[in-house]
């Protein structure tokens, strides 16, 4: 049975649920249970947390901790370190971060920024650093949301739907 050859589950996604560990575990006992967190502007996958228990207070599975080579910040709107547990937006700097959009500087200056020296690319995920060390996701800082793992900026839909006249 497939619980006789599976070793290890990746969970992927912004939000890892808390129910989801405990049900694969239920499917395949002794299985090893790894969430990686990231965005494809940073090679997808930027952070890894192995979840061996849940705690009842996480509201999800965290995020975890960067991938070796990857480097993450969570900061204010000047771009200072927060403390732990002060959310702020999650910053990914290393060698998977990309070097921006094909054809739209605009979007490139905004989203990839430069910091002592570094590359980063600014993610527009608010997190926060637990005193333990790992990065927990909060949501989004903007209006953008993931239907179907595409992001779709809300703004947009809005405005295409102003701009049609058969939309009242």
């Amino acid at each position: 049975g497939l619980g006789d050859s599976l070793r290890m589950v990746l969970l992927g996604g912004d939000w890892v649920g808390l129910d989801q560990p405990r049900r694969l575990r239920a499917l395949v006992p002794g299985c090893r249970f790894v969430a990686l967190g990231g965005m494809t502007e940073a090679a997808v996958h930027s952070t890894v947390f192995e979840v061996e228990e849940t705690d009842p207070a996480w509201r999800s599975v965290p995020y975890g901790v960067p991938l070796r080579n990857m480097r993450a910040r969570v900061v204010d709107g000047w771009g200072r370190d927060c403390p732990d547990l002060v959310p702020g937006e999650l910053w990914i700097g290393g060698p998977g971060v990309a070097n921006g959009y094909r054809g739209d500087a605009e979007r490139t200056a905004d989203r990839f920024v430069d910091h002592d020296g570094e590359r980063w690319y600014r993610s527009g995920d608010l997190a926060r650093y637990r005193p333990d060390g790992l990065l927990e996701f909060l949501g989004r800082a903007d209006h953008q949301v993931k239907i179907g793992g595409h992001r779709i900026e809300l703004g947009e839909v809005e405005s295409a739907l102003e701009d049609d006249p058969a939309v009242l």
